[in-house]
Order: C-alpha cells, then structure tokens, then sequence
C-alpha cells in the first residue's frame, strides 16, 4: 500500500538518491538544506511516497505567482523509484500535490517536463493533464 506524507530532512538521502535516476546530481546535503529552507515557506508543499516505510518517490509543489497572470501552483519535482514505476505511486504523489493546491486556493495546476521524457509526457496525459506549449529554457551563471 502507498503511503505519503510530508517529507523530513532525515529524507535527504533518500531523495537524492531518487533524484540521481533522473540525473540530477545533487548531494544529501543540498537536498536537505533545500529541505531544510522550502519546508519553512507556506507556498511550498514537499512529500514523499512510503511502500512498507521505504521511500519510493517524492513530489514538489509550489504556489506561482506573477504580475501577468492569475497564481496558480506547479509541480517542482516528481521522482518515483525507477524500480517502483508503474505502480501508481506517481498518480498517488500527483493526487498529494493536486489537494494541496486546492486546499490552498489555487485552481490550476502545472507540470513541466524536459521534451526528451516521452514517458513522463505519457504519465502525465494519462492523469488528465494537457499539453500547452513548448519552450526552452536559457541560464545565466551569476
């Protein structure tokens, strides 16, 4: 049975465990100092997903806000253990985030995802999600 909740800095390593699958590299520190700040601010929401008390996935979600358009919230980050997949542990994680951002006043949800992720495209199509636009990103080092 999957279980979510909110997650707890003892998850850091968890978490960057689960993050390195997607090719993210950051380290248990940085993962549980980012913890450590989100989890103090109100328009942020993080949980992770339990199967027999092992974590298997994690979700971020976070209220947008901007001068051109009306607030809503966006999915930070989704990760669910490449050998868990297809157990309805992302739909469950998706559910957590989507009731947190009701439960918060925002009527839309978001979820970006990197144009190579075919899969997670599929995912999110397939829980009622639809596609608007393609964009590309530009970074800047300060």
């Amino acid at each position: 049975m999957i279980h979510c909740r909110e997650a707890r800095l003892a998850d850091g390593e968890t978490m960057s465990h689960l993050s390195h699958q997607l090719g993210y590299t950051s380290t248990t520190e940085e993962i549980s100092e980012r913890l450590n700040r989100l989890s103090s601010m109100t328009d942020h929401y993080i949980c992770v997903a339990e199967i027999d008390s092992l974590v298997v996935g994690w979700g971020h979600v976070q209220g947008r806000h901007s001068v051109e358009s009306a607030s809503f919230a966006e999915i930070g980050g989704l990760v669910v253990d490449e050998n868990y997949q297809g157990m309805g542990i992302g739909r469950e994680i998706m559910h957590q985030c989507e009731q947190w951002a009701r439960k918060n006043g925002f009527n839309k949800i978001r979820v970006r995802s990197s144009g190579k992720r075919e899969a997670a495209h599929r995912f999110y199509t397939a829980i009622g999600y639809e596609e608007k636009k393609w964009q590309k990103v530009f970074d800047k080092l300060l």
